[in-house]
């Protein structure tokens, strides 16, 4: 088997210890050049899962390994760029979402408002890794959805996705239109 990391490469022999081994040379290698370990090619296959599973299902089977590190710095562009992205496709999608809340929501609204709680949900754990002004980590949107699901009051959730979750939204993508256009977008 071999592993990529950074730029250097390892030829491996299966046993039943080499994702000890994998996680001990990346943990080293990353170190060492102060990067971040996000996921791994898994024969040319994204995977973010867990490397020792992944290692007892298809162990011997696998030819290669490359595992997906970035600089601090390039992790933080790469989330803002995911997030910016992220809210450029929802935004269309949410004055929909909120006017199916008002009325008799179907099981595809309620799918879709599934998504977008994970959407939030991903969007806070980013916001805590950028630790940048003008970004939203939407805590408080997610409790207060949760509640509102929980009463199964529907007309409140359209009222979050309208007045709370969308201008959240256009202000997060002004913060990072300016950071794009050259005004201060703190990254550190």
């Amino acid at each position: 088997m071999r592993l990529f990391v950074a730029k250097q490469e390892y030829v491996l022999e299966f046993h039943d210890k080499v994702a000890d081994t994998i996680l001990e040379i990346i943990n080293q290698d990353i170190a060492e050049q102060d990067l971040v370990l996000c996921g791994f090619y898994i024969d040319g296959e994204e995977y973010y899962g867990d490397i020792f599973e992944l290692m007892v299902n298809r162990g011997e089977s696998i030819q290669s390994v490359k595992a997906i590190v970035f600089t601090e710095k390039e992790l933080k562009q790469d989330s803002i760029r995911s997030i910016q992205e992220y809210i450029s496709n929802a935004l269309p999608l949410l004055s929909h979402l909120y006017n199916d809340f008002y009325s008799t929501p179907s099981q595809k609204t309620w799918e879709n408002l599934g998504q977008l709680v994970e959407g939030l949900e991903w969007i806070g754990k980013a916001v805590e890794f950028i630790k940048s002004a003008g970004l939203h980590d939407f805590k408080k949107e997610v409790e207060d959805i949760a509640i509102a699901v929980s009463q199964q009051d529907t007309g409140l959730i359209g009222d979050l996705i309208q007045y709370e979750i969308i201008p959240r939204f256009e202000e997060m993508q002004d913060a990072v239109r300016a950071g794009a256009g050259g005004k201060s977008f703190d990254l550190n």
